[in-house]
């Protein structure tokens, strides 16, 4: 096939640097698998018709060969997937908690899961924390930029220490006194609330300090970058936790409004109520909110371990050009 003048670049155009328009890098197409590799990008895959440049918009990242080299790219990709997974499992296992509960007083069967339950919840939330460890420091190169987001990370890095003391307390302590939290929470149920209270705060310092390195991590995705795909925001998982933790908050004030008769009994009544709905409502927030983080940091993950393919990596530049000309 002739190459015609419309299909090459002109050399030194002002401004930007051209690019050959014939395909001179491997590029498969998306439509059927065939190498489209010495095309024209104005063609269509011989095999399946799919147009070249639709190929192009779906697998071609231009910023590919802008992007900072990551300093370990098998161990942030998999890390990613550790903290959203591990933290899925500590949502999950006080869920099986519940409903074991729920089991023993409706149905009268102890199922004698709670100990070990409880225990796979604290190892799913310190596993969570050692894979936040690989967002700390993402690139080899020292930059100002990212020493700030460094020590951010590490900062939230450092608050999974205090939930997961405040985690174990909860389900393997509080909840060890009082065998029935939700249903018949006992005299402990204030220290419950507080102490959830508690994880907020470590939640909102693990967001903010990891949020800005894990967009970094984002935003290396052609496909999340150009909104292709729905991304699941930290701050809105963060305004689930918000919901739950205003339930508590309801629950100290309304208590501790009654013990010292500054609040009606019947307001502290109401107050408890909101309490209940606002954590059932918050904690099915926060369950599906984590479900989607996984699902964006299993697809993030091969992304992260294997760099983009970027226009010069299926183009020739004009200067790649010149260069082989000169050399011929």
């Amino acid at each position: 096939m002739k190459e015609t003048d419309q299909d090459q670049a002109p050399l030194g155009k002002p401004g930007v640097e051209t690019i050959a328009r014939r395909l001179t890098g491997e590029l498969i197409c998306i439509g059927c698998g065939y190498n489209l590799r010495g095309l024209s990008i104005r063609e269509v895959c011989p095999e399946c018709g799919a147009s070249i440049r639709a190929t192009l918009l779906g697998v071609v990242d231009p910023q590919a060969d802008e992007l900072e080299e990551l300093s370990s790219p098998w161990i942030v990709g998999n890390g990613l997937v550790v903290w959203s997974t591990g933290a899925l499992v500590a949502a999950l296992a006080v869920w099986v908690l519940r409903i074991d509960e729920i089991i023993r007083a409706k149905a009268g069967m102890n199922l004698g899961i709670g100990g070990w339950v409880s225990m796979l919840g604290v190892i799913g939330l310190v596993c969570s924390g050692i894979g936040a460890m690989t967002m700390v420091r993402l690139h080899r190169r020292r930059v100002a930029g990212n020493r700030w987001a460094s020590i951010r990370a590490a900062i939230g890095v450092s608050a999974y220490i205090p939930m997961v003391i405040m985690y174990w307390v909860i389900y393997r302590g509080v909840d060890a006194s009082a065998p029935m939290p939700l249903i018949n929470p006992g005299s402990q149920h204030l220290d419950r609330s507080v102490l959830r209270l508690g994880m907020f705060v470590g939640v909102v310092v693990i967001t903010v300090g990891l949020r800005p390195n894990a967009l970094k991590l984002a935003m290396r995705s052609v496909i999340m970058r150009t909104g292709r795909v729905d991304r699941q925001s930290l701050y809105a998982l963060l305004a689930s936790f918000t919901i739950a933790a205003v339930g508590d908050l309801f629950h100290v004030v309304g208590v501790l409004g009654a013990r010292s008769e500054w609040i009606n009994p019947i307001v502290a009544d109401l107050m408890t109520q909101l309490h209940v709905v606002l954590v059932a409502m918050g904690s099915v927030l926060i369950t599906l909110g984590i479900v989607n983080v996984v699902i964006d940091t299993v697809r993030l993950r091969p992304v992260l371990m294997h760099r983009g393919v970027g226009l010069s990596d299926v183009f020739e530049t004009n200067r790649q050009k010149a260069a082989r000309v000169d050399d011929s």
